[in-house]
């Protein structure tokens, strides 16, 4: 009985796509040198509408943080979703790069897709921007 259940759970990770519910948590990190957070907000209201009010933000010392309940199948729509994340992705285009980790697990035996998503700043600067390579000091010998 042991391996049919270990059966059915790769079953759903590895070939069924259909998760029965989703969440998700966003991280908006603060933007030195702008002090508008209208876009933002924005992007949070976006988030809200679809997953039906069932979220919570919390005010983090570097930013803003949104944790969703779950939303069934049904109710949740992906291209909304993902088109929010593309919007979130222009905000920061600038500064930050968007990591995401999309994770499918059964939770009270349903299995639920969660996606966390952090725009991230890249750990070198992009090629091409030499006035930032430049302010780079050399590794000390």
């Amino acid at each position: 009985m042991r391996g049919l259940s270990r059966a059915k759970r790769l079953w759903n990770r590895y070939v069924a796509n259909d998760p029965e519910q989703y969440q998700a948590y966003v991280s908006f990190p603060a933007r030195p040198g702008r002090e508008s957070v209208g876009d933002v907000h924005e992007q949070i209201a976006a988030l809200e509408r679809i997953f039906e009010g069932r979220l919570d933000v919390y005010a983090r010392s570097s930013g803003v943080a949104v944790a969703t309940d779950r939303v069934s199948a049904e109710r949740f729509d992906a291209d909304a979703f993902e088109s929010i994340l593309e919007r979130i992705e222009r905000v920061y285009a600038g500064t930050h790069r968007l990591a995401r980790v999309t994770k499918r697990r059964r939770i009270d035996g349903k299995l639920v897709r969660s996606d966390v998503v952090v725009p991230v700043k890249p750990l070198f600067p992009p090629e091409g921007d030499d006035e930032r390579a430049e302010k780079i000091a050399p590794p000390a010998e």
